[in-house]
């Protein structure tokens, strides 16, 4: 009888352990960038939508994290790529070299570019359009002048709060309408 109470226990209390390290591994996958973009809040006009994949007509799209607020559009390109980035706004490809392996990449310049292109086309209307290229904190990359900014997560909230007081502003109307429309998208 004993051998059942304390076989029952010890399941439990493994039981338990897992739930605690399946929540703790959850946590720590959540990318540094949702951490500090936060959540939507719409008193304050502020919209997130994460993960929208689309297509403008000609090709394919992909935005990780969109920010919608009253001053502006603000796409944010997370890569998860740590270790050492080596590429220039030039290069086709990057590449990211991390305990011994090496991979490449597309540019993430061009690709933003490229993504520029397609929101102008699904909006139809100039809004003030911000792009962000975000690295894990911890991964080394070369500081370069480009229009777009390359960033660790960390360093992405001071940019965005810099762009926020960006002089053209948005409508309160426009920030729900755009926020609506790539809703519609992201389910499409």
């Amino acid at each position: 009888m004993e051998i059942y109470i304390y076989g029952g226990i010890g399941l439990f209390i493994l039981f338990i352990l897992i739930l605690v390290l399946v929540k703790k591994k959850r946590l720590s996958n959540e990318s540094e960038v949702h951490r500090e973009i936060g959540a939507s809040d719409p008193k304050k006009d502020y919209y997130v939508i994460t993960n929208i994949l689309f297509h403008d007509g000609i090709r394919q799209a992909k935005i990780d994290h969109l920010i919608v607020n009253t001053s502006g559009i603000h796409s944010v390109l997370e890569y998860q790529y740590e270790g050492k980035i080596k590429g220039n706004k030039e290069d086709e490809k990057w590449s990211f070299e991390h305990k011994g392996v090496s991979e490449s990449f597309n540019n993430p310049i061009k690709t933003a570019r490229a993504l520029k292109l397609s929101i102008d086309k699904v909006l139809k209307k100039d809004y003030p359009l911000f792009f962000y290229i975000v690295f894990p904190k911890h991964t080394e990359f070369r500081k370069q002048r480009v229009d777009i900014p390359v960033l660790h997560s960390n360093q992405l909230q001071d940019e965005l709060n810099q762009n926020f007081k960006s002089k053209k502003k948005i409508s309160s109307n426009d920030v729900k309408s755009i926020y609506d429309l790539f809703s519609k998208i992201k389910k499409d």
